[in-house]
């Protein structure tokens, strides 16, 4: 079985390994992943040097304590947000929802399709299952990510999913979304020329150009940005200055959006400094608050008694040497 355990920052972790890849997972930090990259490669996953890995508490602000580094999963919600039709008074919906902090049970195991490490949680404020499978192709540099949800109560709902990976770029890094001419805006940060709502040119308007974003050198502000995902349902990153290139794919029927948060040091927790980053985000529904999607945006999804939705999401590695694990 290609799988050891390990520790991150003092976390019991589990690592994956194929013949090309490396995935490790915490589990008790709501099954984040830490680590993604080609063996020898670069890291794809951005880590916080200002805010560090921490237990999950129940009601805490994601981007205070827990906006630390790696992939998380995010559901019903990303965004605080009340209970779309709750009665007044009623709690709201946790930031960045209800799986960061949630107790997922996981387990690992060796197949002819390649070493998966399958975990799932139960939600609180809705009655559902989530279930995530990982698994590395034993041949490829490929890492699929297999969902299940089901609904196990007797009132439908209505909900938002957003994979989460904070991605570690720096300025001359290159963001494509084939099939993306247009996005609409939800937050902007030190941008006159942008404002909330906007639907703008994708990536023109931002500021790139020949289909295609480049990190630039002076920044200083940051936007976040939903948009509808092109035929191929694939975004890709690109390091030119390591020759490697990272790319999601998804079939477009399942997920139908991408929402693409970029840093260009414009952003940070409050009392924290500016950084780079990027937050590449195939996702059900938008903006990032269940609310608005239900309401304003209308893109929410209802999920019913006794019904499953499932979908998927191929990770795909290129460029990079062979040699020892850096953890």
């Amino acid at each position: 079985m290609s799988f050891r355990q390990t520790t991150v920052s003092g976390f019991p972790a589990g690592a994956l390994r194929s013949a090309e890849l490396e995935v490790v997972a915490i589990p008790s930090l709501g099954m984040k992943l830490t680590n993604l990259r080609r063996l020898g490669g670069r890291e794809w996953l951005w880590r916080s040097d200002q805010i560090p890995l921490a237990p999950p508490r129940a009601g805490a602000s994601y981007v205070e304590t827990a906006d630390s580094e790696g992939w998380d999963e995010c559901f019903p919600t990303v965004g605080p947000c009340p209970i779309p039709g709750a009665p007044p008074g009623t709690p709201p919906l946790p930031d960045h929802g209800e799986l960061w902090t949630a107790t997922w049970i996981s387990s690992v195991s060796d197949t002819s399709q390649g070493t998966t490490l399958v975990g799932s949680a139960k939600g609180a404020v809705f009655p559902y299952e989530f279930h995530r499978q990982i698994t590395l192709d034993p041949q490829e540099p490929v890492v699929r990510f297999r969902y299940l949800l089901r609904h196990t109560g007797d009132k439908p709902f209505p909900w938002i999913w957003s994979a989460h990976p904070l991605l570690n770029v720096q300025p001359g890094s290159v963001l494509s979304l084939p099939g993306v001419s247009q996005v609409k805006l939800a937050a902007v940060h030190g941008r006159v020329d942008l404002h909330p709502d906007d639907t703008v040119s994708w990536p023109g308007a931002i500021g790139g150009e020949a289909a295609r974003f480049t990190f630039p050198e002076n920044g200083g502000w940051a936007v976040k940005a939903f948009g509808d995902l092109g035929p191929e349902g694939r975004m890709m990153l690109t390091d030119p200055r390591m020759g490697e290139r990272l790319e999601f794919v998804v079939r477009r029927e399942e997920v139908p959006q991408v929402g693409v948060w970029i840093n260009c040091r414009g952003w940070a927790p409050p009392g924290r400094v500016p950084y780079y980053n990027l937050a590449l985000e195939p996702c059900f529904g938008a903006p990032d608050r269940l609310d608005l999607a239900v309401a304003e945006w209308h893109t929410a999804q209802t999920l019913h008694p006794g019904e499953e939705r499932a979908w998927s999401l191929d990770v795909r590695l290129f460029g990079g040497e062979v040699s020892p694990s850096p953890r």
